[in-house]
């Protein structure tokens, strides 16, 4: 399959289109994934603001074209407008969608909840049996709860099964996403999912997004790559801030602070200095999304070198290089 660059992603807080930003190899790999299935539900997690979203809706935009696919994305944090909460090959899904979520509030949630039904209802209008199927909903731990996590996935998972043996899907991928780290610590604990981490950008890529968002030409690019390390939500920040570095980090040091303040101070120094050094300290870290465990053996682009300067670990990594930075700071400080 071919991935043209005519994806455009509107930034209206910056007034500014761009085109979609590498990532290669992840759309090669759910590719492969909806052409072959899988017989377990996939678990994508990441950093905040890796791309995550904008992946996947890239994806269905992909395969929008190939009439042996069928695909469905749910936006499951979305709060209210239906049509922003669904997205599909075929128009009769989205039709199915909205009306099923017609009075629901938050509505992303509930098209969560019942996007099987979303499915088997649109066996009814549309010619599935010998199709590939793909279901994908984002952010859905966070949307349905912590306590749901193993019920939903375990749902899902036997929903693979039955779409086979009752419905004649031919293949089917379902792809679910998290940005925090307990529910991907608790999927951990199952073999009826495979978890897999996505990474900012690489190198090239984020130069494309710098170049894209066109910052003052004197800017040191070198320090942007070693502030963000590649995630484009945070470059994106950046530039609604003026490209001011400074003013940046001084609201990702406020950040900070606040979720570290009640954290052994002797401790947060070794992590600052080897992120690999504390994995307890690591993962109450992780679940204030600054740091996040590294799973190399699953990996859906490129796996993240080790590197002090952008606190990459072996196990372990700051989300950004800037909380490690801003950290830093705080404890400098003194506070």
């Amino acid at each position: 399959m071919v991935y043209s660059a005519d994806y455009l992603i509107e930034l209206r807080e910056l007034g500014r289109i761009i085109r979609f930003v590498d990532r290669a190899a992840e759309l090669g790999f759910l590719e492969r994934v909806s052409s072959e299935g899988y017989v377990f539900p996939i678990a994508v997690y990441g950093p905040e603001g890796c791309g995550k979203t904008t992946l996947l809706k890239r994806f269905v935009r992909t395969v929008s074209s190939d009439d042996n696919v069928v695909a469905v994305y749910v936006d499951a944090l979305e709060e209210g407008d239906p049509r922003r909460a669904i997205a599909a090959t075929r128009s009769e899904l989205i039709d199915i969608a909205l009306e099923l979520a017609s009075s629901a509030v938050p509505v992303g949630r509930e098209l969560a909840r019942r996007v099987m039904k979303i499915v088997r209802l649109a066996v009814e209008k549309l010619a599935l049996r010998g199709k590939n199927l793909v279901v994908i909903v984002d952010d859905v731990y966070r949307a349905i709860g912590l306590d749901s996590v193993d019920r939903y996935t375990k749902m899902m998972y036997e929903w693979i099964d039955y779409l086979h043996r009752s419905l004649g899907v031919e293949r089917v991928a379902i792809i679910l996403t998290t940005s925090e780290g307990v529910s991907k610590r608790e999927l951990f604990k199952h073999t009826y999912v495979h978890v897999y981490m996505m990474w900012n950008l690489p190198r090239d890529g984020f130069e494309d997004l710098v170049d894209q968002l066109e910052p003052p030409r004197d800017l040191d690019r070198e320090q942007l790559w070693i502030l963000t390390g590649g995630n484009p939500r945070a470059l994106i920040e950046l530039a609604k801030l003026g490209w001011s570095t400074e003013t940046w980090l001084s609201y990702v040091e406020t950040r900070v602070e606040h979720l570290v303040q009640d954290l052994d101070r002797e401790r947060l120094w070794k992590l600052v200095e080897d992120c690999d050094s504390d994995p307890e300290l690591a993962r109450a870290l992780e679940d204030r999304n600054l740091m996040i465990a590294l799973n190399r053996a699953m990996v859906l682009g490129q796996v993240p070198n080790p590197s002090r300067e952008l606190g990459i670990g072996s196990r372990w990594a700051w989300q950004i290089p800037a909380y490690r930075v801003a950290l830093r700071r705080y404890l400098e400080g003194g506070s």
